[in-house]
Order: C-alpha cells, then structure tokens, then sequence
C-alpha cells in the first residue's frame, strides 16, 4: 500500500531535508520527508523550544494527500531540556489538522538516543502523533 500510495503521487511530491514543519498551510498533494541522518546531534535547551530530526511537523494545516516520513536515522541524539519541550526523531507530529488520505511513518531508527528531561517535555521517537 506505501508503494502505491507514493506512486500515485509522485508527480506531486515535496522533497526536503532532516524536518518538514508546515505551520497554519493548506497543503494540496503530498508530503514526503526522505531523510538520512547519521552520527549528527540535535539539541534544544530552555523554555518552550522543540527539536526534530528527520521528522515532519505540521499545524494547523488541512491536507489532502499522503503524508508519508521515510526517514533514517543511524548514531544520532536529540536532545530538548528545560520546561515544556519536546524532542522528535524519525516521528509524524500533525496538530489540529483535517487529513483526508494516508498517514504513514516508516521510520528506520539505529543506535540512536531521543532525551528529553524537565518539566512538561515530550519525546517521540519512530512515532506518528495526531491529534
């Protein structure tokens, strides 16, 4: 089903880097995150910050089409301290949003560390989050 979900749209496909973040869009089409991290660090310290690492990030957002994460990760940490914080790797995090079409998250994740400590922080890590 991920191939032929992929195939379908791949005419309409957005290509980026390590994080996808689409906040308050309306996006028509697809989603793909493909990305490839190795022995990299992402660290966020503070009040209220958030880290991802080769995640997709949407807000607000209606989107019709697939959202698909694809993303791997090998030797890698993420690391989000302090309060109200969060830490994503290889994770789908889509945020009072209409989705109409798939949502998939076919992560890779090796040897790798997602750490968030204080007070009110989150950690996903190979996740898909929706709500």
């Amino acid at each position: 089903m991920i191939k032929k979900i992929v195939a379908l749209t791949a005419v309409l496909l957005f290509v980026m880097g390590a994080c996808l973040a689409f906040a308050g869009s309306d996006i028509q089409g697809a989603i793909v995150n493909d990305a490839k991290v190795k022995g990299s660090a992402n660290i966020v310290a503070g009040k209220g910050n958030t880290g991802n690492m080769a995640s997709v990030d949407i807000e607000n957002s209606k989107v019709k089409g697939a959202v698909v994460n694809q993303s791997s990760v090998k030797g890698s940490a993420n690391i989000s301290s302090g309060t109200g914080n969060t830490a994503n790797m290889g994770s789908t995090s889509i945020k009072g949003s209409s989705v109409k079409g798939a949502v998939v998250n076919k992560s890779k994740i090796e040897g790798s560390a997602n750490i968030a400590t204080g007070t009110n922080n989150t950690a996903n890590m190979g996740s898909v989050s929706v709500h």
